[in-house]
């Protein structure tokens, strides 16, 4: 990430207000201090499939070609990382829409109409209407083939590099980020958003514009890790998926379903470690 694209990206993706900080001790006595803050933009995002209205994403309004891109994909909807002819982003009068040009016969229209049109920031499960669209989900991805593991260090390394490459949310404190890392750990491509989903979403659409979908490496987040993360990143082929909170219980069902193998950091920087959790199925009993 250059420095330039750093300085544009955090000024497009947060706005300053005036904020009260109190002082270090905390003291009743002593009057808070007006200092600017950054506050982090949450704005709703219209995605459309070649100019029809697919779905609405509330999103941090930067990078939103590679969100529509790495949606469409991780929602199954496009089928071809390839197929995307155009992607155009426009905005009139605060309303900001974005339109993914893509042949028909690229698009899956079944997956199409299982999304409804609001998607939040927070919520894995927004836009499914049953619980057998996501059971369904399963079976419309494949476990991933056996690859060498990711060691200690580079994970250890990615997670140390990634706050160097958060430039909106050294602004607000307030932004998730998702990371593409070599297998070494050295960081390749980071991608910020309000929403972790998003953040990934935007991530795996940067690789695919890039055509970096198919090389190796794995993927760092900022946040806790949902299934939604999981399933998402079985796109990118990662060959790990690694957060700063542990995974859930759902989580781990799907990382066991796709062979996605999961990890955790703990501890504080000088005493950091990593968690790796099993991806065989657990059987309560």
């Amino acid at each position: 990430m250059t420095d330039l694209r750093s300085a544009v990206v955090a000024r497009a993706a947060h706005e300053q207000r005036a904020v009260a900080v109190s002082n270090a001790q905390g003291d009743a006595h002593d009057e808070a201090q007006s200092v600017t803050w950054g506050i982090a933009v949450e704005a709703p995002v219209e995605i459309a499939l070649n100019g029809t209205p697919w779905t609405v994403m509330l999103a941090t309004p930067a990078d939103l070609a590679d969100l529509a891109v790495g949606l469409a994909l991780t929602e199954r909807v496009l089928r071809d990382a390839h197929a995307a002819t155009d992607v155009v982003v426009s905005e009139f009068l605060h309303d900001i829409a974005v339109n993914l040009v893509v042949p028909e016969s690229a698009l899956d229209t079944t997956a199409i109409r299982s999304r409804s049109l609001l998607g939040s920031t927070a919520c894995g499960l927004c836009g499914l209407e049953s619980l057998a669209q996501l059971h369904a989900r399963g079976t419309s991805v494949s476990a991933a083939p056996p690859s060498a593991e990711i060691s200690d260090s580079a994970i250890l390394r990615a997670f140390a590099e990634l706050p160097m490459h958060q430039p909106i949310n050294a602004a607000t404190r307030s932004v998730h980020a998702a990371a593409w890392c070599a297998p070494n750990g050295a960081i390749e491509l980071v991608r910020e958003d309000v929403g972790r989903h998003n953040a990934l979403d935007k991530l795996i659409g940067a690789l695919a514009r890039r055509g970096m979908l198919a090389q190796p490496g794995f993927v760092v987040m900022s946040s806790r890790c949902s299934y939604e993360l999981v399933y998402k990143a079985s796109v990118a082929h990662t060959l790990l998926l690694a957060t700063v909170s542990a995974p859930t219980t759902m989580a781990l069902e799907w990382s066991a379903a796709l062979q996605l193998p999961l990890a955790c950091r703990v501890g504080g920087d000088a005493h950091a470690r990593v968690v790796r959790f099993p991806t065989e199925e657990h059987n309560a009993g």
